[in-house]
């Protein structure tokens, strides 16, 4: 076998293989073997046929074609080998010839990363500073959550509640037709019908009324959206919110400790600092790591990235999976197709990759080493469950690449701490002290708190209205949909995420898959 090598941009070096004669030949003598075994040749025991009988059956080509798929990433496997390259993801293979045998194998080598000078970088976090008016926003979350419903005698106004009829036609299509339906007048919310909410302002008790709707450019029956409709409303009664008053009584049925309005005021700000404060500190570490990685010059080859992307397609199918939502409905849900989802999966997968390479030059030039007492500990401290635990011991133990997977995991976060205290000022000592002494703290906020505070942080609505939207578009939708965790790590995160991440990787070194022109493999060494 004849190899030649030559490293070309983007980390990669292109093998040009040629393979003797004889060894294809034995392979094809091979491919009959196999094929024979499928076969019923009448006249010959299955298996028996000979070969110059299958060969005129089956033609050459076909036996070649069997032959190529098979010795493909052997030869592929030990030009790589013989080079001494790492690979780091799955080559590009390339068959140009079968006569000879001519492999071209594009190899994704160890990306190649010069830093910066990052030491003289210096990044401030911002401080936390709650306003009035987020405290403001929570109370009045917390008021209306414990509003009641009281029967007015006037129009309907923006924000009260109503029962009516309501029919609705596209020429003679019904979208719409229920009895007594409750319904919340918000023009926020552009179902039926846009318009519906504000067509009911002005309308009293059994009054009737027929309004001409467009209906939603999204709307569920792509053949009716956007056209007008006719509906009949009918309203029976209406009803007012009213807010609880703001005083020490409200207070006091959130929580007996709450015995003072100023007492919920202040639980609600801490709540709210707390929240804040980790955002901040999320915030802070982002925009230390960026620093460093815009300063860095990293050479990635594409098969890494494609790899990652891959990984990040696979996650958030699964997350979709999970809430009983499959990806081509968040697909059309989202309006994206297969083409453009999977565009800006590689601008994520390839901000990952570049991070994750960064790290670990940053580790090796500040030296950081892990030893093996280090990794058993860090093992030991990965699952509350003993089996899981000792299941990964045994994996460290018996596979090296796995071991090497925590080891580097561990090395990156090293590397992180390192830069958030050189570059961000970061004060670890005190921040785990703090966070001591908050844990070790009476929590003085009651649930019905915090889930205000959450409400009021995470605009939990606009989640709310994702849901109920793709619960009228998919039937197999859930009421959370919760997409896409599109920002994950390109590294494993987990001990046994490096557990699976070594089986590929193991998997990989066993040889490249697969000889077909321009194919690249799915599996991250």
């Amino acid at each position: 076998m004849k190899v030649a090598a030559q490293e070309i941009e983007h980390s990669q070096v292109v093998l040009d293989i040629e393979v003797e004669d004889e060894r294809l030949e034995r392979a094809v003598d091979q491919a009959y073997r196999r094929i024979v075994q499928r076969m019923n040749v009448p006249g010959f025991r299955k298996g028996k046929a000979p070969r110059a009988l299958v060969e005129r059956m089956v033609g050459r080509e076909a036996l070649v074609e069997d032959a190529v798929e098979h010795l493909v990433p052997e030869v592929v496997e030990a030009a790589v080998k013989e080079q001494e390259l790492a690979m780091v993801a799955r080559p590009t293979l390339e068959v140009i010839s079968t006569t000879p045998l001519q492999v071209k194998a594009t190899v994704p080598v160890q990306p190649k990363v010069e830093l910066g000078d990052y030491k003289s970088l210096s990044i401030e976090a911002k401080p936390t500073d709650i306003q009035d008016e987020q405290v403001d926003q929570v109370i009045t979350r917390l008021q209306e959550s414990n509003a009641t419903w009281e029967p007015v005698e006037r129009a309907v106004e923006m924000g009260d509640r109503v029962a009516i009829d309501v029919s609705g036609k596209v020429g003679e299509t019904v979208v719409v037709d229920s009895k007594d339906a409750e319904y919340i007048v918000d023009a926020e919310r552009p179902q039926p019908a846009l318009g519906f909410a504000e067509a009911l302002v002005g309308m009293s008790a059994e009054e009737t009324k027929v309004v001409t709707l467009k209906l939603p450019e999204d709307y569920r029956d792509t053949e009716l959206a956007g056209q007008d409709a006719e509906f009949t409303f009918t309203v029976h009664w209406v009803k007012a919110r009213i807010l609880p008053p703001l005083d020490n009584d409200f207070a006091a049925t959130l929580g007996m400790e709450f015995d003072t309005v100023d007492a919920l005021r202040d639980a609600i700000r801490d709540n709210l600092k707390t929240r804040e404060d980790h955002e901040r500190r999320l915030e802070h570490e982002e925009q230390v790591l960026q620093a460093v990685v815009d300063q860095a010059t990293v050479d990635l080859p594409p098969q890494l990235t494609e790899e990652e992307a891959d990984r990040l397609l696979q996650q958030t199918a699964q997350n979709l999976e999970r809430q009983g939502i499959p990806l081509q409905s968040y697909l059309r849900f989202t309006q994206k197709s297969e083409e453009q989802f999977r565009e800006e999966l590689l601008v994520q997968a390839e901000r990952n990759v570049r991070r994750t390479e960064v790290l670990n030059a940053v580790a090796q030039a500040e030296a950081f080493e892990v030893t093996d007492e280090e990794i058993t500990v860090e093992l030991a401290q990965s699952s509350e469950d003993p089996a899981e635990v000792r299941r990964l011991l045994r994996e460290a133990n018996r596979r090296p690449a796995f071991r090497d997977r925590i080891a580097d995991m561990m090395k990156r976060q090293r590397a992180t701490r390192f830069l958030l205290e050189t570059v961000g000022g970061v004060d670890f000592d005190a921040l785990e002290a703090a966070e001591h002494a908050e844990a070790d703290s009476d929590d003085a906020t009651t649930l019905a708190v915090d889930d205000a505070v959450e409400e009021a942080v995470e605009e939990a609505e606009i989640v709310a209205a994702i849901a109920e939207d793709l619960a009228a578009a998919e039937t197999d939708a859930t009421d959370s949909p919760s997409p896409v965790a599109a920002d994950a790590s390109a590294e494993a995160a987990t001990p046994a995420d490096a557990a699976a991440s070594a089986e590929q990787s193991e998997s990989q070194a066993a040889g490249p898959s697969g000889p077909a022109a321009g194919s690249t493999g799915d599996t991250r060494a």
